[in-house]
This record gives C-alpha cells, structure tokens and sequence, in this order.
C-alpha cells in the first residue's frame, strides 16, 4: 500500500516510527475531512509495516507498506497529535485453499481482461498465472473495488464470509464492466 505523507501530525508519527517497530495501524475515514483530523473512522483497520521510506522534499515523505494483520479499533483516543487507538489484533490467516478460490480467481480474472479491453489498466499490470498462489486477502486487495466495498471485506466476521461476500462483490464488479464495455463499443 503506498501512502504520500504531508501533514505535519503524520509526519511525526513516522519520525517516531523505529527499524524495530516500524509498524502503524491504519482505517478508514468514515465521515469527516481526510485533512486535519476531526474525523469519524470506522473500526476495523489494518496494521501496517512499513517496507520502504523515501523523502520527497520538505515536508513529504513516499512510504510503501503491507498490511499485516486485521485491527479492531476498541477505544479510540485523543489525537496527541495523530489518531492513537486501543486496538485488538485479530486473526490474519494466510489460507491459499479457502473457499470459493476457483469462481474468485475465475471472476478476478474477467475483471482485469474487461479493464484492460477498455483500456483502464495496461495488460502487463496483472499477472494471471500468479493468481493461483494468492491467500483470500491477497485477493481481496486485488479485486478492483471502492474502499468502501473494501472495508466491508475487512470486517467480515470469518474467512467463508469474506469469500462468498469477495465473490458477489466482484461478480457484481465484472457484471458492471461488461456492461460499460459494451456501451463503450456502441460508442465506437
């Protein structure tokens, strides 16, 4: 996951980050501006370790990080001066033989070949053969839907539910591309 850090209370928090705990956990702005705090955010997030630092210039800095685990935000406390959370560590399953994995690969595939018809993502961008060695939230990272869809996908309560929700959310996805790509070709 790749995040550009600018505002001054995130900046801190990285400078507070060390090499032995270089992790950060991370949700979802619920309501509520995404700059300058005063926010509403959900509960379920991620926590994070940071895989590569790279300043920018002053003031900004470029951070790649992977998701490591599910967090369920149990107390939110005062910004002093970043969002601090008493958080619990949930499950974070690495299965690569969960349920449904064929018609989600199958219907992850669909999507990228229609976004790549209509010229949304470039055809190198995806590797189709490699989608057979993903774990179930591999495959929820990869499948092109909206954060919100995204988050539900996060708080579902066990992994069979993530699968089936993952596979009706990304039929619905490839259902709506199909239908874009026609209108598209009609246009033509």
């Amino acid at each position: 996951m790749p995040l550009r850090i600018f505002e001054p209370r995130y900046l801190q928090l990285f400078s507070e980050l060390t090499e032995e705990d270089s992790t950060f956990g991370t949700c979802l702005i619920e309501k509520g501006h995404e700059v300058g705090g005063q926010d509403s955010r959900f509960s379920y997030g991620t926590l994070c370790k940071i895989t590569d630092l790279k300043e920018l210039g002053q003031n900004q800095l470029a951070v790649q990080c992977l998701g490591i685990k599910r967090i369920l935000v149990r107390k939110w406390l005062p910004d002093n001066p970043y969002p601090v959370a008493q958080i619990e560590e949930l499950d974070a399953s690495e299965n690569k033989d969960f349920q449904l994995k064929e018609e989600i690969i199958e219907e992850l595939e669909r999507c990228y070949v229609l976004l790549v018809q209509m010229g949304v993502i470039p055809a190198e961008s995806m590797d189709i053969k490699g989608l057979e060695r993903i774990d179930l939230y591999t495959a929820c990272a990869l499948a092109p839907l909206g954060q919100l869809d995204k988050y539900k996908l996060l708080a579902a309560e066990s992994e069979n539910d993530r699968s089936r929700l993952l596979l009706s959310q990304i039929t619905s996805e490839r259902e709506t591309l199909a239908a874009m790509s026609r209108l598209q070709g009609d246009e033509i």
